[in-house]
Parts: C-alpha cells; sequence; structure tokens
C-alpha cells in the first residue's frame, strides 16, 4: 500500500467515534489486548492539516493498543492484516478537551490506519495461592510449552511476567498491568530467573517459585521483597 490522501471532511465534527473500513484485510484479527504494527496518517478534521504520519518518518510503528488514545483502543480492534481502516475520533476519545495540556487537545482527529500485523496477547496468568511450606530451592514448572527458538543463559529475552509473593499471594510486579512486555539480557536478573528461565521455548508460559537465596537475599537484606519466597508465572514472547 502507498501513503493514503484523506479527503478534507464536510460537515459539522462527530461527538462519536466514526468506524470507515477502506480495505477489508484478510489476516490475522486484531483484539483488544494486542500489540500492533501499523503505518497511519493523522490529520485535524477541520483543517486537514496533517500533524503525524509514519509514513513520513519511513517505517511502520509497533505499540500495545492498551496504550495509545481510546479512539484507537476502540478503533482498530476487528481490523484484520492487510486492511485500512479510517477513524475520525472526537477529542474526548483523543487527547481531551480544549485547555487539556496536549497540544491537539480540542480537535477531532482522522486517521488512516494501515494494519500490517498483529500480536495477540494471551490472557495474564492466574496464580493459585501456594500451599505447604515454602520450598528452600527453585521450583521450574512448564505450563506451556512453546515451539520457537529456546532461551540459552545469556540471552536477552522479552518476556511478559508476574509475580507473587508465596505466602500472601499478593502481586507484587505485573507487565501485564502495564500493558506491554519487557526485555532484559537474563545475566542482570536475580538468579532465579537466571536459572529457571533458559530451556525454556518461544511461546512458552513457566512458573518459578524462587527461595529468598535466587530472589532479592535474607530478611534484612535492604530490599522490600528481601526474606520472601517468590512465585513468578512467565510467558517467553520472543528472543530479541
Amino acid at each position: 500500500m502507498s501513503k493514503p490522501e484523506i479527503e478534507f471532511q464536510e460537515g459539522p465534527a462527530p461527538t462519536e467515534l466514526v468506524i470507515k473500513d477502506i480495505t477489508i484485510g484478510d489476516g490475522p484479527e486484531a483484539t483488544p489486548g494486542a500489540v500492533v504494527d501499523v503505518h497511519y496518517v493523522g490529520v485535524e478534521f477541520d483543517t486537514g492539516e496533517e500533524f503525524d504520519s509514519s509514513w513520513s518518518r519511513g517505517e511502520s510503528i509497533r505499540f500495545p493498543l492498551s496504550g495509545l488514545i481510546a479512539g484507537w483502543q476502540e478503533g482498530i480492534p476487528g481490523m484484520r492484516v492487510g486492511g485500512r481502516r479510517q477513524l475520525t475520533i472526537p477529542p474526548e476519545l483523543a487527547y481531551g478537551p480544549a485547555g487539556s495540556g496536549h497540544q491537539l487537545s480540542g480537535k477531532t482527529l482522522v486517521f488512516v490506519i494501515d494494519l500490517l500485523d498483529v500480536q495477540v496477547q494471551p490472557e495474564p496468568p492466574v496464580i493459585e495461592k501456594s500451599e505447604g511450606p515454602a520450598p528452600t530451592e527453585l521450583v521450574v514448572e512448564d505450563i506451556t510449552i512453546g515451539e520457537g527458538p529456546e532461551a540459552q543463559p545469556d540471552a536477552t529475552v522479552d518476556v511478559h511476567y508476574k509475580g507473587v509473593e508465596y505466602e500472601t499471594n499478593e502481586e507484587f510486579d505485573s507487565s501485564w498491568s502495564r500493558g506491554q512486555s519487557v526485555a532484559f539480557p537474563l545475566g542482570r536478573l536475580i538468579p532465579g530467573w537466571q536459572q529457571g528461565i533458559p530451556g525454556m521455548r518461544v511461546g512458552g508460559r513457566r512458573k518459578l517459585t524462587v527461595p529468598p537465596e535466587l530472589a532479592y537475599g535474607p530478611a534484612g537484606s535492604g530490599h522490600p521483597l528481601g526474606g520472601k519466597t517468590l512465585v513468578f508465572v512467565i510467558d517467553l514472547v520472543g528472543l530479541p
């Protein structure tokens, strides 16, 4: 596809989101929790002036829908890869009313979006409360075996994860709550991750029960999780 031309809009600006499919794709469908790879052009409804375009930067952009304006979160799901869709978005679903601090606040915006790829996020894990005494050694349990490349001890891993305390089942950290996975070198992580992730394959989900010695040290070590046994469920999304 080439860069779209957005025709000047006639009449009053709509007060609700308007979705218009220009081309129907035949690939995978975008869902509300997906990561999407798109090309897009955005113009102001009143003036037709372009304010942003991935085309002008010469490359598409990938991001989680959950981190975008409400009009995109509501307007992109249902698109299929290969499709082109026009969204006309009122201020309430874009950058808020005039005076809210963004240069586009108070403006109705028109986007034409090409969906190039979609990565559907699996559902966040539910970690059931652990029973019995906390283990003194690392416990590794595979929930789903992936079919992609295998993580090596020196790898950089792209993961979704959720962590809870063993005794209380209280969540202390989760990439799911931030709406996107995170990538980091295994060598910089707690020993429980350094020992527990190698051997996972991309697409897999693994549960690690990590004693304090392989997490943040004994009680009094200065870390708020010192002395605690931790339970993580980790999805290996990729190996950058």
